[in-house]
């Protein structure tokens, strides 16, 4: 077992998942040294073998009475670990690159500055090679690839947890950003995310996603971009909603942002308005190709 490093994932209901997942991080001896923390947000469709799965290969078990949503239960499975390193991954994605995991933590040893790195996504366990491997700054990381720094994680306090669903790690990048630490994006370290969903998931998605996007520039926009960026927002997602075809979804999220904004006002901690230029021109995450995404 690696004392430096661990998983930590956040599941419910997704039992073939989560098997799968088991059998490729048991098959990589570079990957099944990570003892494996699961925290299930109180599944309730799963069988009994389920259970048996994750008591033979997880070194521990959080089992929530009730669901508490992502951002809660990352931020309570994270303060848990011993481990100063967590790999964040979802019971949907796994590690590609054998020796990547390996190099991205002796990366953080090495750069005590950073907070998290996030790992590019890829769509297969055998993505083409890549070009360049050089780690770059970005603005964020995906929660089902990246590498978190414990301390630097408590430090800000972890996710927002009135996030309930979706949208948790750019608020939280923002905090990192505003207290001096930096995200990576590290392309030694790809993760495949086959990205089970339903339904019910994309519906969700469809009404945090806006909100929450919404209320993070409450939160941490500076006042002389606020208005432009939730404009931004709006016409984001009535566009996208050509494609969804759930354009009232995206309403009914995009106006619960402003009410939850404006609701929790005395909580704004708005970033400098340098540091918030120079985090504009970054990429938003890491990336199979490596170039920007501009915010």
């Amino acid at each position: 077992m690696n004392c430096h490093a661990g998983i930590v994932i956040t599941t419910r209901n997704r039992e073939q998942d989560l098997k799968k997942l088991f059998f490729h991080l048991k098959e990589k001896p570079a990957w099944a040294k990570y003892p494996v923390w699961i925290h299930d947000d109180a599944s309730d469709g799963v069988s009994e073998e389920y259970w048996q799965l994750i008591s033979k290969y997880a070194a521990c078990l959080i089992r929530n009475p009730r669901n508490y949503g992502a951002s809660l239960n990352r931020n309570i499975s994270n303060a848990s670990v011993p481990f100063e390193f967590i790999f964040s991954l979802d019971d949907d994605s796994c590690f590609v690159d054998t020796d990547g995991s390996q190099q991205a933590i002796e990366y953080m040893q090495n750069n005590p500055k950073i907070a998290v790195l996030s790992f590019p996504l890829v769509t297969s366990f055998n993505p083409p090679p890549l070009h360049d491997t050089a780690p770059y700054p970005c603005l964020s990381y995906a929660a089902c690839a990246a590498l978190i720094r414990k301390s630097a994680f408590m430090e800000v306090g972890g996710y927002y947890s009135n996030f309930f669903y979706y949208g948790e790690e750019p608020e939280l990048c923002l905090r990192l950003w505003s207290a001096g630490y930096q995200i990576h994006a590290f392309p030694l370290c790809r993760v495949y995310h086959w990205a089970s969903s339903n339904d019910e998931d994309y519906r969700r998605k469809g009404f945090y996603g806006p909100q929450n996007r919404v209320w993070s520039h409450f939160l941490h926009t500076p006042m002389p971009f606020l208005l432009f960026e939730i404009a931004k927002v709006f016409g984001s997602y009535m566009k996208l909603s050509i494609k969804t075809k759930i354009a009232l979804v995206h309403l009914r999220g995009l106006v619960a942002g402003i009410c939850k904004g404006l609701l929790t006002w005395n909580e704004r901690k708005a970033l400098p308005i340098l540091l918030y230029r120079y985090l504009l021109s970054l990429p938003i995450s890491a990336n199979s190709s490596n170039k920007a995404a501009h915010v």
